[in-house]
């Protein structure tokens, strides 16, 4: 029997960058969603080729975590989530797997355990657990460097890697319902730039006074965010995207093809914002006329998606134990 799972992409809403000077990092999952299916044959394949070890890191220490080995698998992937955007499409990927491979269907903390530690090995030990837990709790995931009051506190994630030890405290927020009904357009520029670069290109500068001034009040901009989501008024959060942006600029994470359209959405947003580490990749904007958002996102040369945030997480479609 085909065993089937969706996961959705992620966006971080706040807290880039300064996520790394001890700021909490807050992601919505958004209803785009990579959709997976799993039938029993001869050898692994993947959309019909054979799988090679070396070109698929991540599906390879899956298969490893759930001893699946001698329990060949043709994997057949169908996804909405635009590559290599910043948008959790790896993440999705390997939430949806994860919850197939076992025999018997498992614990959302296990499935994000096991896509993040998937993570951790096709990146060299460096990979933190946002995109993970974003994908496979769904809604809208906190993960600071320890448990933060007045949210939920899920699990915790320790990690020793080339940068030294790393702990994480993984929460999940209730978005209000008015909050989840409005649309949030995905703008790409089609820009992709490397997060490493742009994390170096800041720590290079935090020596700076004046510099260091603008991250603090990023740190800051990030801690109120949460207490904003937890009241649900999508006109303060707009107002809180456009600050935060602006301190990004600041920091000179943003690029011209970032503020095309970042200028192209305004006009018909409550607030936009860059997502990610910058440089190239994905603008959010938080509107009420989505349509005439996404257009302008796209005369601004941009490619646009219009979604909802707090979509569900990974969600199993079909199961067989009977593997």
């Amino acid at each position: 029997m085909e065993r089937v799972a969706t996961a959705p992409a992620k966006a971080i809403l706040f807290g880039e960058h300064a996520v790394l000077y001890g700021a909490p990092a807050i992601a919505v999952a958004v209803d785009l969603r990579a959709k997976v299916a799993l039938n029993d044959a001869d050898e692994w394949r993947l959309n019909g080729q054979p799988l090679d070890p070396s070109e698929n890191p991540h599906l390879s220490s899956l298969i490893r975590w759930a001893s699946a080995e001698n329990r060949p698998q043709d994997i057949h992937v169908v996804s909405e989530i635009p590559i290599a955007s910043g948008l959790g499409s790896s993440a999705a990927l390997c939430a949806s797997i994860g919850a197939l491979l076992e025999g018997t269907p498992s614990s959302k903390e296990r499935i994000a355990r096991a896509a993040h530690s998937s993570e951790v090995e096709a990146q060299g030990g460096r990979a933190s657990p946002v995109d993970t837990s974003t994908v496979t709790l769904g809604g809208a995931v906190v993960v600071s460097n320890d448990q933060w009051p007045g949210i939920e506190h899920c699990w915790d994630v320790d990690l020793s890697g080339p940068d030294g030890d790393r702990h994480w405290a993984i929460h999940s927020l209730s978005l209000s319902p008015q909050l989840k009904s409005i649309p949030l357009v995905i703008g790409s520029t089609g820009k992709g730039s490397s997060t490493a670069k742009m994390v170096a290109s800041v720590a290079a500068r935090m020596h700076e006074s004046d510099f260091r001034a603008s991250m603090d009040r990023l740190v800051t901009c990030a801690e109120d965010s949460i207490h904003l989501l937890l009241e649900g008024d999508p006109i303060s959060i707009g107002e809180a995207m456009n600050r935060c942006h602006a301190l990004l600029r600041e920091i000179g994470v943003s690029s011209p093809e970032i503020e095309a359209l970042i200028e192209a959405a305004l006009p018909y947003s409550l607030g936009a914002k860059m997502t990610g580490a910058g440089g190239g990749g994905c603008i959010l904007a938080l509107t009420q006329d989505p349509d005439s958002c996404a257009h302008a996102i796209r005369c601004a040369g941009g490619e646009a998606f219009i979604t909802t945030m707090g979509a569900e997480g990974v969600r199993i479609e079909n199961f067989s134990e009977n593997l």
